[in-house]
């Protein structure tokens, strides 16, 4: 009689007869069912930090980057873990709303689903790369013809996060750009060489494509690392400044103005609005003062992405 799985080594095992049925995650129908996936994968590889980069190319084609730190893919399994049953959670799988779910299982549907799927690398940290093709594989919010909407990948990632426990267990979650979370990697010092070329390489190496002139704005401190997601909806630094207003004080020519964290946060958000309504992107912005002026300075730059 066939037992509920068979042993792949190294801690994998292929689900099978009725264990196989009853474990089986549903097909993806929608990019965000992927995103959801993707980090509930991450999540149960014991990941402290997911970072997710997003890209939208022609309008089209939509590419997430899920890159965790968590126990990690042996080489040999690279392929194997995009076959179906294959799971790293057949004696202890974790479960959501009831409905039982293991690292791995869902992968093979993703693949099914994606016209790319790769893991770029399996450890230190672990990245998992994904395009799909939005007309057959739609996001949840209609698309503009003249030019892109906003997504709701990143409420998928803010619900994925309200899902989760509150305890501090649950992990850390980025959600940006891909030139945001390379500017947060090497932040964290998760990418430690400072060169833009082998930055850019090894950026490619976590599925993470950016030109080398982005390289150099990141580090020239152009580019705002992205923030971590916070349970309320926004990031923890949007909420430190809901919750806390330090001022600023800027001498103009003898006289004294306040700017409190709350109105430079409405000074940037109207650039930034700005910004994107010519389909460029909001870079650092700094505020400065002399006799009689106060001087705004932004950078704003053209992306290479749509949108994130």
């Amino acid at each position: 009689m066939e037992g509920p799985y068979r042993d792949l080594g190294s801690g994998f095992a292929r689900l099978g007869g009725s264990e196989e049925a009853r474990r089986s995650p549903s097909r993806i129908t929608s990019v965000e069912a992927a995103l959801y996936e993707l980090l509930r994968n991450a999540r149960d590889a014991n990941a402290r930090n997911i970072y997710v980069a997003s890209t939208l190319h022609r309008n089209r084609y939509r590419t997430l980057a899920v890159i965790d730190d968590g126990c990690g893919v042996p080489g040999a399994y690279r392929e194997k873990i995009f076959e179906p049953g294959v799971t790293t959670r057949h004696l202890d799988p974790s479960y959501d709303a009831g409905t039982p779910h293991g690292a791995g299982l869902s992968l093979y549907h993703i693949k099914d689903a994606a016209l790319r799927a790769e893991l770029t690398s399996p450890s230190s940290p672990t990245a998992i790369v994904v395009t799909f093709d939005t007309r057959s594989l739609p996001e949840r919010s209609l698309q503009s013809e003249s030019r892109p909407s906003r997504t709701n990948l990143l409420a998928t990632a803010q619900n994925f996060l309200s899902s989760e426990p509150r305890t501090g267990s649950s992990p850390s979650l980025y959600f940006s750009s891909p030139a945001r979370i390379l500017a947060l990697l090497l932040d964290k010092r998760i990418i430690q060489m400072r060169e833009a070329r082998r930055i850019r390489a090894r950026a490619e190496e976590l599925g993470i494509n950016v030109s080398i002139r982005t390289v150099q704005r990141i580090l020239k401190g152009e580019v705002r690392a992205a923030r971590r997601i916070s349970r309320a909806g926004g990031t923890e630094e949007e909420d430190r400044k809901r919750s806390k207003r330090s001022a600023n004080n800027v001498d103009v020519g003898g006289v004294s103005i306040e700017l409190g964290e709350r109105e430079l946060s409405q000074i940037e958000s109207i650039l930034e609005r700005a910004a994107r309504a010519s389909y460029a992107r909001l870079g650092s912005v700094k505020l400065r003062s002399r006799p009689g002026r106060l001087i705004l300075e932004a950078s704003v730059y053209e992306p290479e992405e749509e949108y994130d």
